[in-house]
């Protein structure tokens, strides 16, 4: 029985960690917090398709900054949407 326990909590460790590094970047409600938060810095945002439902409806995956132009800094946002909004 510890066996399992300690397996478990193990395991329960490991996935928060994953969900962690997972919502590194996305802020919590929606897509439409990351955006806004994004051009509060200063940053351009470009996305890698046009999202297909509101922003709030939508989850960013993946943001690269591309600050090498300090002049017009750019954030590239991955975004999923739901099908059909």
């Amino acid at each position: 029985m510890k066996k399992f326990t300690i397996t478990a909590a193990g395991a329960s460790i490991l996935a928060a960690a994953a969900i962690g590094l997972a919502g590194g970047a996305a802020a919590a409600g929606g897509a439409d917090a990351t955006v806004n938060g994004l051009q509060s810095e200063g940053y351009s945002v470009s996305f890698n398709k046009t999202p297909s439902a509101n922003l709030t409806q939508c989850a960013i995956t993946n943001v690269t900054k591309d600050s090498a132009s300090v002049a017009n800094p750019t954030a590239y946002v991955d975004i999923a949407c739901p099908d059909g909004c």
